[in-house]
């Protein structure tokens, strides 16, 4: 044999060794037998050939040539199963074309229907094409776009409030309103400063009183034990029976003045009745007449007898007769 063929022996070898070790590592057998099943998907982005083919996580198959049907335009997949995996003739057993990564790969993903009856080498697996994630926030990012412009005016007119906020040159911004909190605080620590003796003496007078307290505290317990007593003496006084007579009393008051409104009785007579006024007015100027009567002429209602005063008696009563004409 010469060294060229030694030469392409070797080389035939290590190409085949170099091709099986690379399907070995992408998990294909090549001496494995396969069936074959047909998949149709409207679209198939990410998916390629050999790509996985799984059922509950656990590889069983690759993906394998795809062709475009002109007359419907939809790609067929050819789905290479290991010869030993028997898909359920049912409507619920379908293909998914799921993602695999966020970069759009693909990947199929059977799940089986509960039929006991299989399919056949070359029949077609019903399908269903999973939305990746980037394809899902895309068909969100309209009505997300329409909140931000919503939001943007609220954002701009908090972003302002913040910059007024952290303007030095704001009277009310935070760094003022800082600047008047730390003055306030040295006018408080040097007014305590200035008038430390006076706080000291004060807490001295306060102690004073909490000592005195202290020390009376028996007294001041047996001033609120007399206190609680007279409170319950008063409890226990019968305050309700004397305000009941008390508005006994005030009842009979009332009928008293009603009556006397009324005109009835003496003293309700001698209020309303103005003949009992008029006569009584009417005695007084009488008796004011009579006493002054006797007052000017006593002889009239007192009789005196003395010797050798009969004379002037007579004198006496002709003088008051000629004055009476």
């Amino acid at each position: 044999m010469t060294n060229q063929a030694k030469v392409g022996i070797f080389t035939a070898i290590t190409i085949a060794i170099f091709v099986l070790g690379f399907y070995f590592l992408k998990g294909i057998n090549l001496f494995q037998r396969k069936n074959k099943y047909y998949a149709i998907y409207e679209r198939v982005d990410g998916l390629y050939k050999s790509n996985l083919v799984e059922i509950n996580g656990f590889p069983i198959g690759r993906v394998g040539p795809m062709e475009r049907n002109p007359e419907n335009g939809k790609i067929v997949v050819e789905l290479d199963l290991d010869k030993n995996v028997n898909v359920p003739k049912s409507d619920s057993t379908v293909a998914l074309l799921v993602s695999t990564d966020f970069l759009g790969s693909k990947k199929v993903r059977l799940v089986f229907g509960k039929s006991t009856e299989f399919m056949q080498d070359g029949d077609t697996i019903s399908t269903y094409f999973k939305k990746d994630l980037t394809e899902q926030l895309g068909s969100q990012i309209d009505p997300i776009m329409i909140m931000v412009k919503d939001m943007l005016p609220a954002i701009d007119s908090t972003i302002a409030g913040i910059r007024i906020l952290f303007d030095v040159n704001n009277p009310k911004s935070i760094f003022t309103t800082i600047a008047k909190a730390n003055d306030a605080i040295t006018k408080v620590d040097t007014i305590l400063g200035q008038n430390q003796q006076t706080l000291q003496l004060t807490i001295k007078n306060l102690e004073s009183i909490t000592a005195n307290i202290e020390k009376n505290n028996g007294e001041i317990t047996v001033l609120v034990k007399n206190a609680s007593s007279v409170s319950d003496s008063l409890q226990q006084a019968n305050i309700k029976q004397t305000i009941e007579n008390l508005n006994g009393t005030i009842t009979q008051l009332k009928t008293i003045l009603n009556s006397v409104n009324e005109g009835k009785g003496t003293l309700g007579k001698l209020v309303k009745s103005d003949d009992l006024y008029s006569k009584v007015d009417s005695t007084i100027g009488n008796m004011n007449s009579l006493l002054k009567d006797v007052k000017a002429r006593p002889y009239r209602y007192v009789s005196i007898n003395v010797l050798g005063s009969k004379k002037a008696e007579q004198r006496r009563v002709q003088r008051d007769n000629e004055m009476s004409k």
